[in-house]
Order: structure tokens, then sequence, then C-alpha cells
């Protein structure tokens, strides 16, 4: 087995950008309007082969990110970079997402093996093969002999060579296999047809013959038995792919992994196009020092080589950063680019099947890539720096002193979020009413507590009522547990563990401690009631340790369990922090802030309940502004409670402590 050093890993990374680079630029779709159907067009040859080892794939594997790797290379890939004790996965090599395998209790150089195979590209491979006259026998291959094939298995999905044929034949449980000669597949059969059963993920034995319209899910026959049995609208995968190449779906899909590759494009463009601005205005401030430094005598030679070396770490340090923009713009868009090639060539030369497959993967995967462009794009800044000299030479005591300036730049067909300025709008609201309101994003949707009805309420992320789950208590508080599961507070001494789809109680935590507002980090629960603070353990409930506050304190706003916001009384929140970084905000426009809030780039929002305001606040504890309710809805009139940002994006709900208002979910423009 290879095993690289760190320079090496370092390099594999650099090569592998460099790679990807080329790839993108050099793949095209071939639209050919007279190529023959079930060809694979040497356009479609990157996408055959591996970009670590350069060949064509051998067992390929594919990642969640849809990007694919022969087997053995993923294999020395992870066991030469994953070096920690308790590894949570590995990133991808080319676009850097991280890939979890860290619950699993096997080791990282088992983890290629059980990556799923990517039965696509097994089939364009064995097309391929058989095109060219090039296809080995399977049986053969397995035990390391190769023999030409001469026919293909449709049931089997293999070649054979002539004995292996008769072989096959031979055999009671095969002996009706329908086989077709090689030759006549290159000839007359249309290859998509040959190549149209696609393995089961989970039991790769088994072909995928069933879809789930429920959950948008192919799958195998065990899969439906096991998984949907209780879904409403299951049918046969021949009805599911009729039309699927041309459903309004797949044409969208590909529309819009074309508009964001050109999208990113443009983004990359920009950021080169400032790398170049802010290098010829670092050279210019160069020459204006040199300028200044004829008119100074000797003794300010130290001041010079100080600013020079200013000059030149702020030229390092920056245009690193802007480099590493671009880098992360180009993994994204390397994404993009993949699933576009890949989708693009299941609709050219892929079955039905395949494209469907694809379809849903890569639709099911877009919202999380689309959050982490808008991420990537709302940290976007232009950097410009300038020289200013000082005025009088005989009494300066420095050399001069540089002016960064960073602004938002404008990104064409992109949309950018000022948090500091930015307008709030609402986008609509959720109709339940009440005292103590709370809720959370839970992925794309919205669950909401409903604390006078003792119930937990589903939402889509329209806003649109799904499922209701009544509970023996009053609820207080909800939050995130993991993708499937809700952890929710009651001021009965309990912690409720509730899993999701469908809304079902699974668990009661007895705290034996007042319970409020919640949240999770670390497996800790941490809480807040009165006075006081609780930290709980997550699997018992059982109390860890506790902190007096001095006020009515009702929630806890989490960063990690010993740096968390709170209440310190009417006026005033707290920022706790173990590197001597928190900090006090005292306001009299502050009137008994119970709940606080922090947005995707560490801005903190201070929810004023009895003096109906928010209070926006930098990371380190400056206010920003004071945004009163009337901006957000003129007829509010009653107290806020409760406010909650969607992960990674400007869109947060806002409830209210009172019988009139509805919970507003809203978004900063």
């Amino acid at each position: 087995m290879i095993v690289m050093t760190y320079k090496q890993v370092v390099y594999f990374y650099l090569f592998i950008d460099i790679e990807t680079m080329k790839f993108n630029n050099k793949y095209k779709m071939a639209t050919s309007a007279d190529a023959k159907e079930g060809s694979i067009k040497e356009d479609f040859a990157d996408l055959l082969t591996c970009t670590i080892c350069l060949e064509t794939f051998k067992q390929p594997k594919y990642l969640p990110c849809l990007h694919t790797f022969c087997e053995t290379c993923i294999n020395t890939y992870i066991v030469s970079t994953v070096k920690e004790e308790k590894p949570e996965g590995f990133k991808c090599p080319v676009c850097r997402r991280l890939v979890c395998c860290g619950n699993s209790a096997e080791t990282p150089n088992t983890w290629a093996r059980n990556l799923p195979g990517n039965h696509f590209v097994n089939s364009m491979i064995d097309r391929r093969a058989m095109q060219k006259a090039e296809k080995l026998c399977d049986a053969c291959s397995n035990e390391n002999v190769s023999q030409k094939a001469i026919s293909w298995c449709i049931v089997c999905d293999e070649a054979y060579c002539g004995p292996c044929e008769v072989s096959h034949k031979r055999f009671k449980i095969t002996r009706s296999h329908n086989l077709v000669a090689i030759t006549d597949i290159n000839a007359e059969i249309n290859a998509a047809s040959i190549f149209a059963s696609v393995a089961c993920d989970e039991h790769p034995d088994k072909t995928i013959e069933i879809y789930c319209k429920d959950h948008s899910k192919p799958c195998c026959t065990v899969c439906a038995t096991v998984h949907h049995r209780k879904c409403e609208h299951v049918v046969t995968i021949d009805k599911a792919v009729a039309g699927v190449k041309e459903s309004t779906k797949a044409k969208e899909l590909m529309k819009k992994l074309k508009e964001t590759v050109d999208k990113l494009e443009a983004v990359i463009n920009t950021r080169k196009q400032n790398t170049t601005n802010f290098e010829a205005e670092i050279d210019a401030v160069l020459v204006e020092i040199g300028d200044v430094r004829e008119k100074l005598n000797k003794k300010l030679n130290d001041l010079e080589k100080r600013i020079r070396e200013e000059v030149n770490s702020t030229r390092k340090n920056n245009v690193l950063r802007l480099s590493e923009e671009s880098a992360e713009l180009l993994s994204l868009k390397s994404t993009f680019n993949q699933w576009k090639n890949v989708f693009g060539a299941c609709l050219s030369h892929g079955s039905d099947i395949q494209c469907l497959v694809k379809m849903e993967e890569i639709s099911s995967k877009l919202p999380q890539i689309e959050h982490d462009l808008s991420k990537a794009i709302q940290g976007i800044k232009d950097i410009h720096i300038k020289f200013e000299a000082t005025d009088v030479i005989a009494d300066t005591a420095c050399f001069g002193r540089l002016q960064f300036k960073e602004q938002k730049p404008s990104l064409p067909g992109l949309k950018t979020v000022n948090y500091h300025t930015g307008k709030i709008k609402v986008m609509f609201t959720i109709d339940i009413k009440g005292s103590y309101i709370s809720g959370i994003f839970f992925n794309d949707d919205i669950i909401i507590t409903d604390y006078d009805k003792n119930r937990i309420v589903y939402h889509d992320n329209n806003g649109n009522q799904t499922g209701v789950l009544n509970i023996p208590n009053h609820p207080t508080d909800i939050t995130k547990v993991n993708d499937r599961t809700v952890a929710v507070s009651s001021d009965a001494q309990k912690i409720f563990i509730i899993y999701v789809k469908p809304l079902t109680l699974t668990k009661t935590l007895d705290t034996k401690v007042p319970t409020w507002g919640l949240c999770l980090v670390e497996n800790e629960y941490i809480t807040a009631y009165s006075n006081t603070i609780y930290w709980l353990n997550a699997e018992t409930g059982a109390k860890i340790k506790e902190l007096a506050t001095g006020a009515d304190t009702r929630f806890v706003t989490c960063y990690k369990t010993n740096k968390y916001v709170y209440m310190k009384n009417s006026n005033c929140v707290k920022l706790e922090s173990p590197d001597g970084k928190g900090f006090q905000y005292n306001n009299s426009k502050l009137s008994y802030s119970y709940n606080q809030e922090i947005d995707e780039d560490g801005n903190i929002y201070v929810v004023g309940h009895s003096s109906r305001n928010i209070h926006q606040l930098t990371p380190t504890g400056q206010l920003i502004r004071i945004i009163p309710l009337s901006d957000i809805d003129n007829t509010i009139t009653m107290y806020p409670w409760v406010m909650r940002f969607k992960r990674n994006t400007n869109r947060f709900l806002l409830t209210f402590q009172a019988t009139g208002v509805p919970v507003l979910v809203c978004e900063i423009e």
C-alpha cells in the first residue's frame, strides 16, 4: 500500500486542483445530431477517468458529493490523510467536502470498501470496452485471467467468454438468462436498454425495481418492504422512468446546473480581477513608499523596513485569502460541473432508470450545496489598499499607514446579504399564537412548540402544516439532536426526545431541575430557568453543573459548553468565554432580553422582550443597530419571545408571547 508523506499530500491537493481545472476547461458535452445512439463519445472519456491515478476507473466508488474514484485510489488517499485517533471522516480530494464516517466502528482502511459503487460509470466503461472490442470476461477477471468476452448477460450484468458462456447456460438457475452477443450490441441493439438495470446501494445484489413518490426514492423490493411499506404512492420503476429524460424536472435540473456553473465562472473571474487590481494597488503603494522615502534621512531606515514588511505581509495574507476564496468557489464549481456532466451523460447516453437515479441523487444533494454556495458568496469581500504618507516628515513617528478596505462586491447573478444594514422582510406567517411559542428550522422545514396546547407542530418550508404531536406537558423550547431527532424541554422538569418523520415520542428524560430554553452542545443539554443555568447529561438528563445568574434567565445561546450568551439582568446580556474574550452589553433601551441568537457571520441578536426591539451586536459585543419591531411589521405591538436563524442562511423565525400574533418567518435582505 502506498503511504504519502505530509509534503506529498500537500502536492497531491495542488495536483488535484490543477487537474480539476483542466478537466472543467476541457469538458464539453457532445451534441452532434448524427452521433450513433448508444455510442460513448470521446467527450465523456473524462467521466470515466479517475482524477487521482488518471486512468480508467477500476472498481469506481462515489462519495456523497458524487465525485468518483477507484477503490484503491480513494483507499490510499484516506489512509494517507486521516491521522486522527477518532476521525469523523475524510474530505473529498476534489471539492474538500467532509465525508462523515466517524460513527462507524470500522477503521479508515475499510471506509473505501464500504463506499457505494458507481454503477453508471461501470456501465459506461463496459459499453466503451464493447464498442472497442476490448471487453474482457468478468468471470475470468475474477480469477485474474484475461479472456476476451463474446457475450453479455442482461440479467447478471456481466460479460462472458466462450467457455464461461457455456457454463452459464449449463446451470438451471441461469439457463433462462438472456445472453446477447457483444457484436450485436455494437451493431444493432440499443445499448442503453442492455445496461438499464441499476443495483441498490443498500442491497447490492438487488436491482432497483420500485420508486417511492413520497420520498422521491428509487429502491429495490427489499427496501420497499422495509422502509416504504407505509408510503401511499409507490410505483414500479417502469412507470417512474417513463419520459424521465424529457420531464420538466430533468430539464430544469440541467438548466439550473448549467446556470450555476456559468455564475460561478463569473464570480471566479471577479476574484481573479480583484487579485490583479489588488496586486497593482500594492505595487502603487510600494512606489509611493519609495517616493516618500527619498524625503527622509537615514534615521528612518528602520521605519521603512517595518512598513515594507507590513505591506508584504498584507500582500501575502490577503492574496492567499483571495486565492482561498477562488479555490473554494472552484471546488463548488467543480461539484456543479461534475453533476452537470454526469447528468448530461445520463441524459445523452444513460438509461431512463440511470437518469432517474442520478436526477434524484443530485436533487437531494442540491439544497445543501446551494447553502454552501450561499455561505461562500456571503463571505466574499473585495479588498483594496492604499498608502497614506505622513504630512510632517520631521515629526514623523512612522513611515506611513496602510488603509485596508473591505466591501461587498457586486456579483453577477448572485444575491449577497448585508447583515449590518439589510432590511428585514416578512416572507410568510405561521398561524400559531399563544404564550411562550418557540421553534427551530429543521433541515428545510420548521417545527413549532405550542405551549398553550401541549403540542409540537411540523411545517414544510412554505409554512404549511404537515404533522402534529401532542405531548403530556407544556413545551417550552426545542433543539435539534440530529437529522432525524429533536429534543423538547418542558416546564415539568422533563426533556422529550422526538423522532421527526413521523412525529413520534421516543424517550423522556426526567431532569430533576427546572427547564425552559434548551440547546445541545458536545453531548450536553444546556437549559435555564429563573436565576440558574444548568448543564445536563444528554443521555440521562442528570445535572452536571449549574451557574447562578442573578436574573430571570430563560434561554442560553451556546457556541460551546463553556462559551455562551445569556441575560445577566434586565438591561444586560453577558458572553462567557474561556479565552478571555467575553463581554457584557448594557443598554437602557434594552429590557428583559430573554432570548439571543447568532447569524452565520457571528453577529449576535439580543431580543428585547419588554423593550420590543432587537439589538444587533458584533461578535465582540459592539452595537451595530437597534431594530424596532415596527421595522419588521408596523402592526405588531406585542412582546417578542424567540428568534431562530436557519443555519447558514439569512432566514429566521420570530415568535411572540401573545395570543394575537402569529409566528413570523423573515429574511434579512
